[in-house]
Formats: C-alpha cells, structure tokens, sequence
C-alpha cells in the first residue's frame, strides 16, 4: 500500500468537500487528489496541524452520486493547503476515487491553473501538433533521483525525451519537476509533469499543473521552435 500511495499521481482539481478537524469544521476547495490522498485549502488564518492529526472529510465527488465520506490523517501543512492521506478505506469509495483520478489523467488539457473534468479529451492530445526538438533537459522525480537527457519532441501537453534502452527508466505515474532549456539565452522553462508513457528508448511525460506564466513561456518556446522548423524547411 505505501509503495502504491507514492507512485500513484495526485492530480490538480477543484472539488467542493467540507472538513472536520481538532472539533473545528470548514468548507474549502481541494487542491489535488489521488485514490491515497488530497491536499484541502484552508482559510488564511489557519493554525498548523500536526501530523497524525485526524481529520473526517465529506467529498463531493463529479459522478453524479452522494458526497464520499472518508477519514484521512494529517501529513502535513503547506502554505496551499493540508495534506492527508485516507485511513481505512473501503473498496468502493476507494474505487470512486481511483475512478475519478484515471479520467481527470485521462483527459486533463495541461492549461492553466489545474485539471477540471471539463478538460480536453485525450484523443484532442492526440491530435495537437508535435514539434521535433533537441533540447537539454533535466527532471527529478519523488524518489528523488536527478536525470538529465534530450527531448525528442514536444507537444502543448507533453514532451517525450529520448532514453538509453540500457537506463533504468523512471516509474510509470512518478511525478516529476521538469526544467526545460529555452531558446535565445532564456532561463530554463520549469513544469511539473508525470511519467505518462515508457518505451524502450523514450520516456513520454504528460504535464500537469501548469500556472499561467509557465504555459505562456511553454506555447512561446513551441512556437518559435515551429518557426524554426518552417524556415529551416525539408
């Protein structure tokens, strides 16, 4: 279970729950979610919790069915919200969430500022153009462990780097922090991402979270990259 709960990837949403801690209840807005965890905005005035502490949420989840009630403990309290991870969860509300994050993975759009389920449909990622590219880059995943290597190509969702076929490969849904070698003396282009596809001598990561300035900087670098690619021509 605790190897499970670190590779599964916690992805971005937006969800109404309400949260009852140290006799204490609010309503807030979660911040990210895995089928093990999620980390709950808190009002600014908030005292720290302790680790251990429990807390009892109420989630309203997107499928149309009565909020999921779920016992969680405190991991810890960052300056974006309180992160906790589930205790005693039985099979089917397990299931509700698992079911929830592999769609909102599925079809999360990479836009700014998080996932939501109205994001755009994985055949649309398909779809967006991809542009060769040979560019620096270097990730750190959760483990930690620190790669550095050359992207094949990227996409405004992805970027799929070239990998040794001998290399040990990072695992699939390992969250990653990327930074990216722009063009034209500018500072590197940082991300966050996943572990979205592995082959023998690529690894594809999908990106997630990304705020508004780092799409911005992200689209501009693709599109000077295809100007490039037009005027170098065949």
């Amino acid at each position: 279970m605790g190897r499970d709960r670190r590779r599964y990837p916690r992805v971005g949403v937006a969800l109404d729950t309400s949260v009852e801690a140290r006799g204490i209840q609010w309503q807030a807005k979660t911040v990210d979610l895995s089928p093990y965890g999620v980390k709950v905005g808190v009002p600014a005035t908030w005292l720290n919790l302790a680790p251990g502490t429990r807390a009892d949420l109420r989630l309203a989840l997107p499928d149309g069915e009565s909020p999921i009630a779920l016992t969680a403990h405190v991991v810890r309290t960052d300056p974006d919200g309180v992160a906790l991870n589930f205790v005693d969860l039985e099979a089917q509300r397990f299931a509700r969430l698992k079911g929830l994050v592999d769609s909102l993975l599925q079809n999360c759009s990479g836009g700014p500022p998080r996932v939501d389920p109205s994001a755009k449909p994985m055949k649309d990622r398909r779809r967006a153009l991809r542009t060769d590219a040979d560019l620096d880059i270097n990730f750190e995943t959760e483990s930690p462990r620190y790669w550095q290597g050359k992207t094949v190509d990227l996409s405004p969702f992805g970027i799929k780097v070239a990998w040794p076929a001998t290399a040990i490969q990072p695992l699939w849904g390992s969250g990653v922090q990327l930074r990216l070698a722009a063009t034209d003396g500018q500072p590197p282009v940082s991300v966050k991402g996943i572990v979205w596809r592995r082959e023998p001598n690529s690894v594809t990561l999908l990106l997630v979270e990304v705020g508004r300035e780092q799409l911005g900087r992200f689209k501009a670098l693709l599109d000077s990259l295809q100007i490039r690619a037009e005027v170098a021509g065949p």
